[in-house]
């Protein structure tokens, strides 16, 4: 199995530079909505990329917190010494 850090690193660029860039360009399919709150052009698309990655890890940060198992972890996990 792939590491997600390194794999995160190899996947970044492209994804910045063919799908997030053209979506936020001056032309792009997301600038008469996004595009007005972050603005248009270059270098806005691997913003709109951070903000959607932050939203993700906070979505999935609230998930796990709502899942009452792993608020006791410590109790069912014995300890390994």
């Amino acid at each position: 199995m792939i590491p997600p850090t390194p794999l995160a690193y190899v996947v970044a660029g492209p994804l910045a530079d063919r799908i997030f860039e053209p979506l936020m360009a001056a032309d792009g399919l997301l600038a008469g909505s996004i595009g007005q709150i972050l603005g248009v052009g270059p270098g806005r698309g691997i913003g709109l990329l951070f903000i959607t990655m932050e939203i993700i890890a906070i979505i999935v940060t609230v998930a796990v917190y709502r899942y009452p198992r792993l608020w006791f972890i410590e109790r069912e996990l014995p300890d390994v010494i």
